[in-house]
């Protein structure tokens, strides 16, 4: 005859906690907020990983500075510039920078709109006005502010090309720092 608690086999059933064999694990609460918290950990490791920096959080640009390069990236644009032997030290904040924006676009209050957009970021600005009509967008700097103004290049987008201020100065930028110039 066998004891009813003896299983046919010989070892006796346990009671209790221990007799399912999973300990506190076996409790669905424990394992669920187990598994939340793991979701939270993996969670905040991926969006370190994989965040840019570009979301609605983010303030929507970066700049990379090297020995050899500045990369900017705004806005899905990303423009890199070659250093000049004569750039050293760090990049200058946007309130340290001078902007004059000319509209030689045709569109009208093209150079106003891109003006109001720099002075948001920080940048210190002149008024905008008109420029002869060119094709493309260019921003050109004074001697020192080349990684500043390849920044602005990216703020001002459409591919805009950074090149240095044209001797003699255009009438109107001789305070500032970057001159971009709107084309169509």
């Amino acid at each position: 005859m066998t004891d009813q608690m003896t299983p046919v086999g010989g070892a006796p059933r346990r009671r209790g906690p221990a007799a399912s064999g999973g300990g506190a694990l076996s409790n669905p609460a424990v394992r669920a907020a187990l598994l939340i918290v793991l979701a939270i950990i993996i969670g905040i490791v991926l969006l370190q990983v994989i965040d840019d920096g570009s979301g609605p959080i983010g303030d929507g640009g970066t700049t990379t500075t090297t020995a050899a390069s500045t990369t900017s990236t705004s806005r899905g644009t990303t423009t890199t510039t070659k250093a000049d032997p004569k750039e050293t030290g760090t990049v200058r904040t946007p309130q340290q920078v001078t902007v004059l924006v000319l509209n030689g676009s045709g569109v009208g209050g093209a150079a106003a709109t891109v003006t109001n957009s720099l002075r948001a970021l920080g940048y210190q600005t002149l008024p905008a006005s008109d420029a002869p009509a060119q094709v493309g967008n260019t921003v050109y700097y004074q001697s020192g502010y080349k990684r500043e103004c390849a920044a602005v290049a990216t703020t001002v987008g459409g591919n805009a090309g950074v090149k240095e201020m044209p001797t003699p100065v255009p009438t109107g930028a001789e305070r500032a720092n970057c001159l971009a110039i709107l084309g169509t």
